[in-house]
């Protein structure tokens, strides 16, 4: 509604100015009486009051029309191109009648008949069609049969009034046009379709953007935070490690990798056959990648990888038989400098030849930490720590624990359950052996812990005995049919269970705490020094034994003959043929056996450093010659050797 605010009164007409684009609007101001009611008057005043009041019609100008005075088409300046007349006014709905010749909304085109700019009327016969139009010549096309001087090829001229790029046809004199593909149009008009500004967004997903590349073409495009060829799009899902949820399935004292999440590509790898580049047709490339473990990768998982950093200017087949190749960085030589996806479409010829992108998925790596052993999804610690994770051993743990607080020797011995670098086999009372109330000495705590090897039941034996710092364990088999390795007794414990793994031994569970023997009596200082003493003297008697069978050796040049040889290199005395001779271990010094006449006795010399045995026994018997020495503690036996 427009709205006067000038009071210029012309005739009873004001020509006002709107206050919508300030056009111009002409008011008539019209006057009527009215009667005033009568009940505010006295009746028989013998006067009847008469009053006036103005009313306001409002009326558009020259070339505006409708209630909100509109332009007429073709401008206000020239209403209907001057071609025609407009309806305008208040009450007008802005039609153009246009001069003859003309014809349009805004009389903007020449009728049918006329020609030119000016729609001049063509002369032709009724038998010949005229090159009409605004753009036509007005030239005329004669019919089958007939002739003129003004028949041409229209087609020629100027494409035949068609518009540019749209097919010209001619049949006689009537011409048709018709508009190139992308275009909508009659022909002497053609506008390109725009995709886009269909309903349907082009044909692109609702989450992607949807741009005209050309004339009745698109190029669909994931908003972000969205993945996809932009037809169909999902939401954009970062990869996420499988290790932070319950560790990958990788036991909790196990290192977690999921190989699949730091792998950059996420799975996606680009596959070329050995015979060369594109060498692979659709059946080929799923062969190859199911070779490989992993299968053809779909659109969505290339466009992951592209975004991860995969980027190969060499197309490949994907999954639903599509080629397309990934390119990261801008290159005119792939997909001229397109970076993304350059997208190949479906194939219809699955005979066509190309590479392969592959997907397979990757694993989670499961290792467990340092000090555990094991495969990854179960792992073991040292046996301090299996301790603490088996709620059956925890009053052993407990005892442990208050002997490493209480001395250094129970701090020792936590350190040597914690090492990992020495084997040890534990015996471990279970709860139900061992109650909380009881209490063990350090002495009967480190009876149950055997160093050196780790012992499965298996190996232990009847009869056999494991040593420890205390003192030794006799195992006791028990033998069964059904299973002879089932039954076996540690002292007089039976072992309940067996075989726990740690990554420094091996637990084997008993049925009551073990009991230390009583420690041996300390020996005296003295006791110690003599019994030093006579290792030295053992040592030194062996030496010297060694020795003089080494020169008996030597000096051994016949058999069933012996020589000695005299200190100051005499004569030899030859002894009496026939007779017998006792030899006493020269280390003692014994008497020679009786009713031996001029034999010479075998002595020691304490006042040189060796011992050598002289002697010499010429005889046609045989002859033989042992010694013998024995040493226990620090006692020696002497002993005498008969010849």
């Amino acid at each position: 509604m427009l709205y006067c605010y000038s009071d210029m009164l012309i005739d009873n007409v004001y020509q006002l100015l709107s206050l919508e684009g300030n056009v111009s609007v002409f008011c008539v101001q019209e006057v009527q009486k009215c009667d005033l009611p009568t009940f505010s008057f006295a009746k028989n005043t013998g006067c009847r009051p008469i009053c006036t009041f103005n009313m306001w019609e409002p009326k558009c100008c020259r070339g505006y029309y409708g209630r909100d005075c509109l332009e007429c088409p073709g401008g206000v300046r020239s209403p209907c191109n001057n071609r025609g007349k407009c309806d305008d006014g208040h009450l007008g709905n802005g039609t153009c009648t246009c001069d003859t010749g003309f014809r349009g909304t805004s009389c903007e085109l020449c009728s049918d008949g006329f020609y030119g700019p000016t729609c001049k009327a063509c002369n032709c016969s009724e038998h010949g069609s005229c090159d009409d139009g605004w753009k036509g010549t007005g030239l005329c096309f004669c019919e089958a049969g007939w002739t003129g001087d003004r028949l041409v090829d229209i087609c020629q001229i100027w494409n035949g009034g068609c518009a540019k790029g749209a097919k010209c046809s001619q049949n006689g004199g009537k011409v048709s046009c018709t508009c190139p593909k992308g275009h909508t149009g009659d022909g002497f008009t053609c506008q390109p379709i725009d995709p886009c500004a269909l309903g349907d967004n082009g044909g692109c997903h609702e989450h992607a953007v949807c741009t005209m590349t050309a004339p009745g073409r698109r190029k669909c495009m994931c908003k972000n935070n969205y993945i996809g060829d932009g037809v169909t799009c999902e939401v954009k899902q970062l990869p996420i490690s499988r290790c932070l949820q319950n560790n990958g399935q990788c036991h909790r004292d196990a290192k977690c990798t999921d190989l699949h999440f730091e792998d950059s590509m996420l799975g996606v790898f680009h596959y070329r056959s050995k015979k060369g580049q594109y060498k692979l047709n659709y059946t080929a490339a799923e062969q190859a990648c199911a070779a490989e473990g992993g299968r053809l990768a779909t659109y969505t998982q290339l466009a992951y990888a592209q975004q991860g950093g995969l980027n190969m200017c060499a197309a490949g087949w994907l999954d639903q038989a599509r080629v397309a190749y990934p390119t990261t960085y801008s290159n005119p030589k792939c997909g001229f400098g397109h970076v993304g996806i350059v997208d190949y479409g479906t194939r219809k010829n699955l005979s066509e030849t190309w590479d392969t992108f592959c997907y397979r998925m990757q694993e989670v790596k499961c290792e467990c930490k340092r000090g555990y052993t094991g495969d990854g999804f179960s792992c073991t610690g040292n046996l301090l720590q299996v301790l603490r994770s088996t709620p059956s051993f925890s009053n052993f743990l407990t005892q442990i624990l208050n002997c490493s607080q209480a001395s250094e020797s129970g701090k020792q011995l936590v350190q040597r359950l914690s090492n990992l670098t020495v084997q040890s086999t534990l015996f471990v009372p279970d709860n139900s052996g061992l109650p909380g109330n009881q209490t063990l000495s350090l002495r009967d705590i480190e009876f149950h812990l055997s160093e050196g090897q780790a012992f499965p039941l298996s190996q232990l034996k009847n009869g056999s005995r494991i040593r420890t710092r205390v003192g030794r364990l006799t195992v006791l088999g028990v033998a069964d049919q059904l299973d002879p390795s089932s039954f076996r007794y540690i002292n007089d414990r039976f072992v309940s269970d067996s075989d726990i793994m740690a990554a420094n031994g091996i637990i084997h569970v008993i049925q009551g705490p073990l009991k230390a023997p009583a420690p041996h009596p300390q020996m005296h200082v003295a006791h110690k020094a003599g019994m030093g003493i006579g290792v030295v003297l053992l040592i030194a008697l062996v030496g010297g034994a060694i020795f003089v069978g080494y020169r008996f050796y030597r000096n051994n040049t016949k058999p069933f003959q012996f020589h000695y040889f005299k200190e100051d290199d005499g004569e030899e005395e030859a002894p009496p043929t026939n007779s017998s001779r006792n030899i006493c271990n020269p280390v003692y010094e014994a008497a020679p056996a009786a009713g031996e006449s001029g034999a010479s006795a075998v002595t020691v010399s304490h006042r040189r450093t060796f011992v050598q045995l002289r002697m010499k026994a010429v005889t046609n018997d045989q002859t033989a010659v042992c010694s013998q020495f024995t040493a226990r503690s620090v006692s020696f036996k002497p002993f005498r050797l008969s010849l």
